[in-house]
């Protein structure tokens, strides 16, 4: 009788630990299988949760030693911690919140070599059912509590081989990027921003040029390599390419491989300053790029940002554009509506145009003057310009749930896009419901940040979801309404409850997938 209930204690653990191992191999993919990314988690609620239930298993392990080898208290115990974390598991998978990787060529590697670990560990434990009960019960806890860092070894197992991969992509990557003499190569950084102004780069340029662009991901070394190598040629004649960091010298690195002529800042905030460990370190990195350009290139950098205009040294060629400062470019005459723009982009030169595009929100005002100031200085004429702005792609940011309107920055995280997108609220009459995440990588920051956000939301007489709570009391301490609840079907029906027609939601930063896909059903 023993040996069954250990069976299937067994089976019943091997289910837990196949969700266990999904869940640290997604958890380090979202992380960019980075170190400093990975530790930070587990500043956050979410991860702090995690290491209570790892400090939890280990009281469990010790206290094993208390027991006798054949306490069927103990064996039901275990059966029933187990069966419950399994229909937990199971009910997770039917909703679509189970944790998993996105499938790579990396995550089917690691999954391989760690599921047959857990092969072999299961095997160990069944070959030791009639030999020793106790070493199965010690075993399963043991390795159920073990099962992060047996993920996270095996992911440092194979990082050497993946660096070796990804330096011969890299040289392979730079060795033709050399060879394309003819192409330009506008690098784009900075803390928000970034992704806006390289497609709005890209669709003003195409009107004259022949450009490729990352995309939307595709900003780290690995990511612009791949790009380079797979749709680059000599018929190309700009490369627009997004360039992020989480450390030092890592700018440096992607402008080794992509050789910009051209360099955007947009802007620099806060933004993943626990990784970077200080704002000095954030803005040297970012002004890597203007380092790295060659002594006749052109830098183009946002004037309204304190920490661009101050750290602004090098003596080379430049562009100051903004909407406070007044420099080389700025907007007048800014006309906001709920899915559209217009300004009038004024030169030091006294030329102007005015601008007309689909996009939605006030500071794409920046992000767009930036792109049409650069398609200038490359020569473009400023009508045509206008009439590539003005045939953008209407972005596709707001659609309509039961007659109230959805607004979808879900890929926004930072402060500045934060606050935007709650400004942009105001142009609705009705109630606003704001649903977001807490900001996250922010280190010594984390309380003014979100003390900000409660003061905004307050502002506009917003009510707030969190779907994650560390930062709830730093909101409600700015007057602000907020509950915290990360149930998608939940959420759907508070909004079907409480919101109606004329009314506007805001999903803000990595909110659930499961609720964008229930709101756009």
């Amino acid at each position: 009788m023993t040996t069954r209930l250990l069976l299937f204690l067994i089976f019943l653990w091997l289910f837990k630990q196949i969700k266990s191992y999904l869940f640290w191999l997604y958890l380090w993919q979202l992380k960019n299988y980075h170190w400093g990314r990975f530790l930070a988690h587990f500043k956050t609620e979410a991860g702090k949760r995690i290491v209570k239930e790892e400090v939890l298993s280990f009281v469990l392990l010790v206290s094993l030693a208390f027991y006798s080898l054949n306490s069927y208290l103990l064996l039901s115990i275990f059966l029933l911690v187990f069966a419950l974390e399994d229909l937990k598991a199971f009910k997770n998978l039917l909703s679509g919140k189970l944790k998993a990787p996105k499938f790579t060529k990396k995550t089917a590697l690691l999954g391989f070599f760690n599921f047959g670990l857990l092969l072999i560990f299961s095997s160990l434990l069944v070959y030791n059912l009639c030999a020793s009960p106790f070493i199965v019960l010690l075993g399963t806890l043991l390795l159920d509590f073990l099962s992060p860092f047996i993920v996270s070894l095996v992911v440092m197992f194979f990082q050497p081989l993946t660096i070796i991969l990804r330096n011969r992509t890299i040289k392979k990557a730079t060795q033709k990027r050399e060879s394309l003499k003819n192409l330009l190569t506008i690098g784009i950084t900075g803390s928000y921003g970034k992704s806006s102004v390289k497609e709005f780069l890209k669709e003003i340029l195409s009107f004259d040029f022949k450009v490729v662009a990352t995309e939307k991901n595709e900003n780290s070394e690995l990511g612009i390599s791949e790009c380079i190598l797979k749709k680059l040629s000599q018929e190309q004649e700009i490369f627009i390419c997004e360039m992020g960091a989480y450390n030092r010298g890592g700018i440096k690195l992607l402008c080794s491989i992509a050789k910009p002529r051209i360099g955007i800042i947009t802007g620099i905030s806060n933004q993943h300053l626990a990784t970077f460990g200080s704002q000095e370190n954030i803005v040297k990195t970012k002004f890597e790029l203007i380092d790295s350009l060659p002594e006749e290139g052109l830098t183009a950098l946002n004037w309204d940002s304190e920490l661009v205009r101050n750290n602004f040294k090098r003596k080379i060629a430049s562009l100051k554009y903004g909407v406070l400062e007044r420099q080389d470019a700025w907007a007048e005459d800014i006309k906001i509506q709920k899915d559209r723009i217009s300004f009038k982009a004024c030169f030091k030169n006294k030329d102007s145009v005015e601008i007309e595009a689909a996009v939605v929100g006030e500071q794409n005002v920046l992000n767009l003057l930036a792109a049409v100031s650069v398609a200038r200085k490359l020569g473009m004429e400023l009508k045509d310009i206008a009439s590539a702005c003005k045939k953008m792609k209407p972005e596709k940011r707001i659609f309509s749930f039961q007659g109230i309107d959805i607004i979808d920055f879900s890929y926004s995280s930072n402060l500045n896009g934060v606050l935007a997108h709650l400004e942009h609220l105001k142009l609705w009459l009705g109630k606003k419901l704001v649903i977001m995440p807490c900001l996250i990588e922010l280190g010594r920051d984390f309380k003014e940040t979100h003390g900000k956000i409660g003061k905004k939301i307050a502002e506009i007489g917003a009510e707030a979801i969190l779907t994650s709570k560390e930062c709830l009391p730093l909101i409600k301490k700015q007057g602000a309404q907020a509950v915290f609840l990360n149930n998608p079907l939940a959420i759907k029906e508070k909004i079907i409850k409480e919101m109606k027609k004329g009314d506007v939601v805001l999903l803000e930063g990595r909110v659930p997938d499961k609720l964008i896909e229930i709101l756009t059903k």
